[in-house]
């Protein structure tokens, strides 16, 4: 994944409590194989929110405002992101271009898909999330900056509003590392454990190639 240190961007105030993964990520769309490069999720993100039954966008919704297009930043509800544990709803967060939530609480499941996939979720006290809500209403379009070096979130008014993050998963999103990453950076010693295993035991890797 990409490293994340600072990003600033448009940031959309989607002040609405519980947003869950299924409002998120629809589940009749979990049929559609996503496939980076070739298919993504970035047009069914808060699809039934975005969208009419017929396919029209709803006129009042802030992710259909002009000002808010190409939004990166979303500043959410309470508990966005709760309920099932699908991956596939951060996915879609990252599909239509989202590195970074400030809200007061999330999922925690989906806090930690998020935290893989190279999404910082920020957590601010409600009244600040607020504060920030109404700016970016007065100032439709403004951005914002999430600096996860100094965990601070930059509010459009230029005031720091600091939030928490474990040392490791920091750590692993300033270098761009998911699980699978993690494992690779052992790879050397990981090949040289599988050697002297097989020297020790040749039976068994000859048992388990001819399985």
């Amino acid at each position: 994944m990409a490293p994340f240190t600072t990003w600033t961007a448009v940031a959309a105030p989607l002040d609405i409590a519980k947003i869950d993964t299924g409002v998120i990520l629809p589940g009749r769309f979990l049929r559609i194989r996503r496939r980076p490069g070739v298919v993504d999720y970035s047009k069914i993100f808060l699809h039934d929110l975005r969208f009419a039954p017929n396919g029209k966008p709803f006129s009042d919704f802030v992710l259909n405002h002009a000002d808010y297009q190409g939004a990166g930043i979303l500043v959410t509800g309470t508990d966005f992101g709760c309920g099932s544990s699908r991956e596939g709803a951060a996915y879609a967060v990252m599909d239509y271009g989202v590195r970074a939530l400030v809200g007061p609480s999330f999922g925690d499941v989906f806090v930690g898909n998020c935290l893989q996939n190279g999404i910082v979720p920020a957590m601010l006290p409600l009244p600040v999330v607020q504060d920030i809500w109404r700016q970016l209403h007065a100032q439709p379009g403004a951005q914002m900056t999430v600096d996860l070096l100094r965990q601070v979130v930059i509010a459009p008014d230029g005031h720091d509003h600091a939030f928490d993050i474990d040392p490791t998963r920091k750590a692993r999103l300033m270098a761009g590392l998911d699980d699978v990453g993690v494992t690779l950076e052992h790879l050397t010693e990981i090949k040289a454990f599988e050697q002297c295993y097989q020297a020790r035991m040749p039976w068994l890797a000859h048992k388990i190639m001819e399985e």
